[in-house]
């Protein structure tokens, strides 16, 4: 948009720099950002299971690593259809 016309420097306009609105972030962006949070707490929950009993400890690793794996296809599905 155009302020005032500058004269001095051979004419021209001056433009005003309006601040841009963020944008917000796409439903895949929003869904990839959760997926890669739950992954980083189903990681640390891994490591602190590590100080259960045998029996207790295999158990929930067994599952953790199954979610786990089913988060990587997910969050890799995500990354595909953002490209």
């Amino acid at each position: 948009m155009c302020m005032r016309h500058n004269t001095e420097e051979g004419g021209g306009c001056e433009v005003e720099e309006r601040p841009r609105r963020p944008v917000p972030p796409s439903m895949a962006e929003s869904q990839l950002s959760e997926l890669l949070n739950m992954r980083v707490l189903l990681e640390e929950t891994r490591v602190i299971s590590r100080s259960l009993p045998y029996h207790g400890r295999a158990e929930l690793e067994k599952s953790i690593g199954r979610v786990l794996d089913e988060l990587d296809r997910e969050i890799e599905e995500l990354r595909a259809l953002q490209r």
